[in-house]
């Protein structure tokens, strides 16, 4: 989640032995792949007498203000229409929308959108009713009733996110763009541990790993951790900028390393800082352009950069994967 939700410690992150956690340059969310588009426009498409017409998964920003922060809807549609729109099973299983909000447009028209369930928990505590906010949606199809919108993210006018003056210190992403956070340490080797249990699914030994087209960036050595929870969700894991990439007792950490929570995957490197990132696989984030298609769509390894990253400072991992949250 980007906002203002509980931020996530250091503790909690389990990065042994480091010490900062410094704020991001950029906030990690891809505001910029939504388009601003006005909800009373969409209202007034052309509805199909019959069926649905799909949108293509058409990202979309909207100005609204708030009406109500849980309404019943038919939910069942939404993995329905991302089934005919070709998304993949697990894709669709990870999108867990079990009810609406009812939101207000310029004009003063109401609608019932759909919502992930991890992003409407964090409604209540960030904004109020009647207040007005930013929606980051995909307009999945549009029926009698009119658009089928999924709210991927959202944001309050305050917590709008600041424009990058320089390149990260990690060197990981761009000055406009940062995918993480970076966390310093007081010396060169000290151990990283996983946030939770996973595969490990990449391994990157270079160090000097070029920056390309999707906003992976110039990362040194990283690993990535696939985590896969019981109610279905999956997020990556990004640990980057290591000087080494080893286990404990000097095990090797490999493609298929079977990892536990708190287990080292590497040490700091001699910045003595690691570039730390969580890929949620949710609808919305995935990138299906034809560029990645061609440069990544057969390795397997780099399946976690089809999705765009999160703030780990305010991502509630207990939320994402169902559990009671801790005290």
């Amino acid at each position: 989640m980007i906002g203002a939700g509980p931020k996530t410690s250091i503790a909690a992150i389990c990065i042994a032995g480091l010490a900062a956690l410094l704020t991001a340059p950029a906030l990690a969310f891809d505001y910029a792949r939504y388009k601003t588009a006005d909800l009373d426009e969409l209202l007034a498409q052309p509805r199909p007498k019959t069926g649905v017409d799909l949108n293509g998964a058409k990202p979309y920003r909207l100005e609204v203000t708030l009406v109500s922060y849980e309404e019943t809807c038919a939910v069942q549609s939404v993995a329905t229409t991302m089934r005919m729109l070709g998304f993949k099973p697990d894709q669709i299983d990870g999108v867990q929308a079990s009810r609406c909000i009812k939101v207000r447009s310029a004009k003063g028209a109401e609608a019932l959108v759909f919502i992930q369930d991890v992003v409407r928990a964090f409604l209540p505590r960030e904004v109020p009713l009647g207040s007005g906010l930013t929606l980051f949606v995909i307009h999945l199809y549009t029926g009698q009733q009119g658009p089928g919108l999924l709210v991927n993210e959202f944001q309050t006018p305050e917590a709008a996110p600041a424009t990058a003056a320089k390149e990260p210190p990690c060197g990981c992403g761009t000055a406009e763009f940062h995918p993480g956070v970076d966390m310093t340490s007081d010396a060169e080797g000290a151990p990283v541990t996983a946030m939770d249990d996973g595969v490990v699914i990449r391994v990157e030994q270079d160090d000097q790993a070029s920056v390309d087209a999707f906003n992976i960036g110039h990362c040194g050595r990283y690993v990535v951790v696939k985590h896969v929870y019981p109610n279905g969700h999956v997020v990556f894991s990004r640990y980057a900028q290591l000087g080494r990439i080893v286990g404990a007792n000097g095990r090797p950490v490999a493609i298929g390393t079977k990892i536990r929570k708190q287990d080292k995957i590497g040490e700091v490197g001699p910045r003595k800082m690691l570039h730390f990132e969580i890929r949620p696989a949710v609808v919305g984030a995935l990138r299906t352009d034809t560029a990645w298609q061609a440069r990544y769509g057969s390795d397997p390894s780099m399946d976690w950069s089809r999705y765009d990253p999160v703030n780990p400072q305010t991502f509630d991992a207990d939320v994402f994967a169902g559990r009671p949250r801790k005290p």
